[in-house]
């Protein structure tokens, strides 16, 4: 059985702020805008521990502002090093509000 746990109204969230917050013991994670869908990932680059609400978006390429480290926003995959992957969690948009997937 799936679970859904809110995490903030769409209209927090604009393509030049993403969204910050905590689940599960503290992990945090940040929710990304792009033209056309969410993205919700870990917020530490896997090279230098960067935080990864502080780069920028291309498409749906996060760019890490430290070392320019990219990533896909969908699948996690870093782009530069083939070993290393952000964790994703699916989310859920419904009423103007965006819920993670547990």
């Amino acid at each position: 059985m799936l679970k859904f746990k809110f995490l903030c109204h769409i209209s927090e969230i604009t393509s030049g702020k993403p969204f910050i917050t905590n689940i599960d013991n503290d992990q945090q994670i940040v929710i990304f805008r792009t033209e056309d869908n969410y993205y919700a990932i870990e917020n530490r680059c896997p090279h230098a521990g960067a935080y990864l609400h502080e780069g920028y978006i291309e498409e749906q390429i996060l760019i890490c502002h430290w070392h320019g480290w990219k990533f896909n926003l969908e699948t996690g995959q870093c782009l530069d090093d083939p070993l290393a992957k952000l964790k994703t969690y699916p989310l859920k948009l419904e009423g103007g509000n965006i819920y993670i997937i547990l």
